[in-house]
Formats: structure tokens, sequence, C-alpha cells
């Protein structure tokens, strides 16, 4: 698979700033300053800290994915959460 490269040449601004354009706008990304002069921009999410448990665990993570899943195809309309006991941790 080939991807597509779009090269575009564009000047610092006297701030500093590179405009990336109005699609990019309000994007997160990690600059990375090459040794070579690059400049490597890789977009980011950023996600709640209380939220990073889930990411970290990777068979609660999968239970999560299927059940968005199965929600996508319809195979789940609704869910009794009656049935699962309270958290009682305070945030």
């Amino acid at each position: 698979m080939s991807a597509h490269v779009v090269h575009k040449l564009t000047s610092v601004d006297t701030s500093g700033r590179i405009n990336l354009g109005k699609a990019k706008a309000g994007a997160l990304y990690d600059v990375a300053f090459e040794e070579d002069g690059r400049v490597v921009l890789t977009p980011m999410v950023a996600i709640p800290e209380r939220e990073l448990w889930l990411h970290k665990n990777p068979v609660p993570k999968a239970m999560v994915e299927t059940g968005l899943a199965e929600m996508a195809r319809g195979e789940i309309v609704s869910i009794d959460l009656s049935v699962f006991p309270e958290d009682d941790e305070e945030e």
C-alpha cells in the first residue's frame, strides 16, 4: 500500500509559528526536533487520567471494544446497569 504524501513549502512567522491550515486547527501534536534539522509532528490525542487504567489493561479494553463493536452492529441495544455493583470510590 502506498501512502499519499503532501508537501507544502511554508515559512515560520515572526512568532515562530507554522500554519497547518484550518483543517488542523485545535489538533494536538507531539513535536520532535531531529538532529538533522527536521521537525516531525505526530498527531496525538488526550484522554482523561481517570480513563488511563483502561488503556493500560488489555483484557478490560478488549471487552469494551467488543461491546462497542456489538452495539455498532446492532447486536446490543440496551444494557441493564442495575446488575453491576456501584462504585464506592470518590473522584
